[in-house]
């Protein structure tokens, strides 16, 4: 099915058309309608099973920080109607400082970028990430069209050469320097550790976009599209990937969750793979009653599907500054961003959540609104509760204030703006001590150019 595959993915680049009709209606009729989850029939009121560790609720904890009053009668736009508007001097250095990281961390042969600075390890989620960066620094005359596409030529042949798992799609991560299949502490693995379909369809997002901006690039991306068999990431109309099984036995998995699933269906749809489940939120949303609010959630959940499933601002974002706003995704994205203003005017803590590196143990963590049913939680990859980590993430802030201009925002750009260095802008803050989370990453970096890019010129690709 690869030519098949292959096919559809030539038609799109030229041939784009809306995915959607845009039929709004207003958000209080979204955010009101549907199931309301109220917790299983044993009697509790925080929708936990009776066996479940408690949290502590928002009304209980001592406001260490008292919030700062937004302005008084601040015009709060209208997400959906927002114009793209130049960047201001300031803005245009905080892009110049995200790109500071891909200036200095590309691999002078391979031009691949790690995920990590200083660290020679990628995955395809960051490649594609550093696509829609380097689109993004180009539009916003950062770099010229020629060292754009000389970047890109290089990338897209390196990519073009990695070894495949079992010769089906590229593998979960690779040595930048080496193009070896890897585990994801780069240590080599001859025979992979499986792939990921969510990863794959974040580079070939970035890669629509970059056949876009610069078609001259099209032959050398069909070098590379047609070594693969995008057929195998579908499943039942899912997304599907392998995953290794105490470290040896392979197995095919079904992957996403809520936000994440959603977002690659974008893609996924696009190119034709038939993940219609995927695309859409309908079939697996609930809605958690939380004081005066209400979070969206995933109705699957570690006790039904055997992983935890958390809502997290990331994936949201990503498909706004790529895609723009679509009808379904909307109404749950502006409630993901609602839940964490509410969180800073119940406690006084800033609030900008999302998936992050850490500089030290645990060394990554979700940031979440929700991990199954219990609201405000970070955790590891394997689930273990890290929210003592919990940060005031750079790119989520920047996110949020790209697609809302709410005023809030503003404050916490005001907030992380101490972040900005040299060699790139650090992940975020620690909530616990304001402290700094100063890892330097791909995605931190590559998501904070998307969202300048988002403020000039609307979202990167275009239908």
């Amino acid at each position: 099915m690869r030519i098949h595959m292959f096919a559809i993915f030539c038609l799109v680049l030229f041939l784009a058309a809306p995915l959607h009709s845009q039929e709004w209606k207003p958000l209080g009729q979204y955010l009101n309608s549907g199931p309301t989850y109220t917790g299983p029939t044993d009697g509790t009121d925080d929708g936990r099973d009776v066996d479940d560790q408690g949290y502590q609720p928002l009304e209980t904890v001592p406001m260490t920080r008292t919030p700062t009053p937004i302005r008084q009668n601040a015009e709060i736009p209208d997400p959906l109607t927002l114009q793209p508007s130049p960047l201001t001097p300031r803005e245009m250095q905080y892009a110049r400082t995200a790109w500071a990281y891909f200036e200095q961390n590309t691999h002078p042969v391979t031009g691949l970028v790690p995920s990590v600075r200083k660290f020679k390890s990628m995955t395809l989620w960051d490649e594609g990430g550093y696509f829609l960066a380097l689109v993004s620094a180009y539009k916003l005359g950062i770099i010229s069209r020629g060292d754009a596409v000389n970047r890109l030529t290089t990338a897209i042949s390196s990519l073009a050469a990695l070894p495949l798992y079992k010769g089906i799609v590229p593998n979960k991560a690779y040595n930048i320097e080496q193009l070896i299949m890897t585990d994801y502490a780069n240590k080599p693995r001859p025979k992979g550790i499986g792939y990921s379909a969510l990863d794959i369809m974040r580079l070939m997002s970035g890669m629509l976009v970059a056949s876009q901006q610069f078609p001259e690039l099209f032959p050398l991306i069909q070098l590379l599209v047609q070594r693969w068999d995008l057929d195998a990431l579908a499943l039942n109309n899912r997304f599907a990937g392998v995953a290794l099984l105490q470290k040896k036995y392979a197995r095919r998995v079904q992957e996403g969750r809520i936000g994440y699933e959603q977002y690659a269906g974008v893609t996924g749809t696009i190119l034709g793979l038939p993940v219609k489940q995927a695309y859409q939120y309908a079939p697996i949303l609930r809605w958690q009653q939380y004081f005066d609010i209400r979070l969206p959630a995933d109705k699957r959940t570690a006790k039904t599907h055997g992983v935890s499933a958390v809502t997290t601002s990331e994936p949201f974002l990503l498909e706004a500054l790529e895609y723009g706003w679509r009808t379904e995704s909307y109404p749950v994205a502006s409630a993901v961003f609602a839940a964490q203003l509410f969180r800073y005017q119940q406690s006084g803590q800033l609030t900008a959540l999302s998936e992050d590196h850490i500089k030290g143990p645990p060394y990554f963590a979700y940031n979440g609104i929700l991990v199954d049913f219990e609201p405000f939680k970070s955790v590891t990859a394997s689930r273990k509760d890290v929210s003592d980590k919990r940060g005031i993430s750079a790119k989520a802030s920047f996110g949020w204030w790209a697609v809302t201009r709410h005023p809030y925002t503003e404050k916490l750009l005001a907030e992380i703006e101490q972040l900005q260095t040299p060699q790139g802008w650090m992940a975020g803050l620690f909530e616990a001590d304001m402290s700094k989370n100063e890892i330097l990453t791909l995605n931190t970096n590559a998501m904070i150019l998307e969202a300048l890019h988002y403020k000039a010129f609307g979202p990167l690709y275009k239908f």
